[in-house]
């Protein structure tokens, strides 16, 4: 146990071995201590920041406790995100492991507070790290249709049907483009471009980008994978 003028107190590498909880959640709840009512320092061991021992581990002790609950108006207010990223991110839980309410009451979902921000802070990391599922299977020069890019990106045709059109950032220009009988196009892209476009990508997720060519031609109806 590291000590301080004779009292007990931790470091964060002493937290993370005794409670096994992530580096980057101590240090967000460290950082948003005005949400998370996690204690102010005790001083610093060297370089590192400490805590009194007894005061973290009565505080960590409430804060896990089930009775510490947070619904959707306090997550927008404790991390300034807005409500449609919440809905979002509940609605993809079985992609993203955004956990299940403690309760519901008169229709609102409570979480508890601690798992929540376990979670979150575990997620933030992992779009740091931009993890992202690609496809590395087949020749580079195939020519993939939108519904064959979305199958290499490892996502839905209906999440990036709008990509020909509103362009993310890195999104490819198509190789070729074929004319529906419906009126539609089809467009052809490269499975190299499609491979370098998932590599780029930034974790903050599609950026939109600039028309470079104006208005949309006139008459052209949305595309379908």
């Amino acid at each position: 146990m590291t000590t301080l003028d004779g009292r007990e107190v931790y470091s964060r590498r002493d937290l993370m071995a005794r409670y096994g909880v992530s580096l980057s959640s101590l240090e967000d709840w460290y950082r948003e201590r005005r949400w998370t009512g996690h204690p102010e320092a005790a001083g610093k061991k060297g370089l590192e920041l400490v805590w009194d021992a007894n005061e973290w581990d009565q505080w960590f002790e409430a804060r896990n406790s089930t009775a510490h609950l947070v619904s959707r108006a306090d997550l927008e207010e404790r991390y300034g995100v807005a409500r449609s990223t919440l809905e979002r991110l509940w609605a993809l839980r079985e992609e993203n492991g955004h956990p299940e309410p403690v309760k519901s009451l008169d229709r609102v979902m409570y979480w508890d507070a601690f798992q929540w921000d376990t979670w979150y802070a575990d997620y933030k990391k992992r779009a740091q790290r931009r993890e992202v599922y690609l496809d590395r299977s087949g020749d580079p020069d195939d020519l993939l249709t939108l519904a064959d890019v979305a199958r290499v990106l490892g996502v839905t045709p209906v999440s990036i049907g709008h990509y020909p059109k509103r362009m993310p950032r890195g999104w490819p220009q198509p190789v070729e483009e074929e004319e529906l009988p419906s009126g539609r196009l089809r467009r052809w892209y490269r499975r190299a471009d499609i491979w370098s476009y998932a590599e780029n990508r930034t974790a903050a997720g599609p950026h939109r980008a600039r028309n470079p060519g104006g208005k949309p031609r006139s008459g052209e109806a949305p595309e379908h994978p």
